[in-house]
């Protein structure tokens, strides 16, 4: 639970959040980047710097021009790409490795976006990345209660307002994303599965229930100054946390992925 202790310091009341990036976090801990860095979905650069703090030489992407904008204010990058990460047309082979946390399974084209980043890393260099998987789609809990609930209709369009809003168009297999990153030219050195059933059942009724909309934005705009009136929500959410890691019976199937790719020499 260290890996939690430490992400509080960015999510501390947004309970989804904490629950998924401790779980990418503590899988980060076992690997290394070789610099120089291309970050893939940089977003502001906050959990680049808290996973990477002695990284220095990292080059970022995001689509967002705003997102991009930030991340350059961040001062974690020395270079920000505002473009789709199929279209960043960097130079080939200048990276010694790339990262992607949780951005891969929301970018269109995803055969190209994988080409692209094979393409700008040297032969032998890595591509670290996270992403979610299948189980994300199976394990959807709000949607399902409002099924059995006697809603299909709202179940549905809990569904399709969920993915509509991460813009979820690579919900794959974990042998789908090994596959797509071996036709990209990247050989799976490792893979991580996080996030299994019960944490994934957990987190998914948080992320939807936080992202339902209302008559003006979402509910989460209601609780997350909810919980930081809270001074000990981090610690108690953790104790659940915990909880449910006791009752895991599988941890070889989560609804998250890390894989560790190397470009083919």
């Amino acid at each position: 639970m260290g890996a939690y202790d430490t992400v509080s310091q960015l999510y501390p009341h947004v309970p989804p959040l904490l629950l998924w990036r401790a779980w990418e976090y503590a899988a980060y801990q076992r690997f290394a980047l070789s610099e120089p860095v291309l970050d893939i979905g940089c977003g502001d650069g906050h959990y680049f710097r808290l996973v990477w703090p002695n990284v220095q030489h990292v080059v970022g992407i995001d689509m967002d021009e705003g997102v991009a904008v930030a991340a350059r204010q961040s001062g974690v990058y020395q270079t920000v790409y505002a473009t789709p990460a199929d279209q960043s047309q960097i130079p080939s082979g200048i990276f010694g490795s790339a990262f992607a946390n949780c951005a891969l399974e929301h970018m269109d084209r995803l055969d190209n976006v994988l080409s692209e980043i094979c393409r700008s890393v040297r032969p032998g260099g890595t591509f670290l990345l996270s992403v979610v998987t299948d189980k994300l789609i199976e394990w959807s809990a709000l949607p399902q209660i409002a099924s059995l609930l006697g809603a299909p209709e709202r179940a549905q369009t809990l569904q399709d307002d969920y993915t509509g809003y991460h813009h979820l168009v690579n919900p794959l297999s974990a042998d789908g994303w090994a596959e797509h990153l071996q036709l990209a030219g990247f050989d799976v050195l490792e893979y991580i599965p996080i996030v299994p059933e019960l944490s994934g059942r957990l987190f998914l009724f948080l992320d939807q229930f936080w992202h339902v909309k209302r008559a003006q934005g979402e509910v989460g705009d209601t609780l997350h100054p909810y919980l930081a009136g809270l001074p000990q929500f981090p610690r108690a959410f953790k104790q659940i946390i915990a909880g449910f890691l006791d009752l895991e019976r599988d941890w070889s199937v989560g609804c998250g992925a890390v894989f560790l790719a190397q470009r083919r020499i």
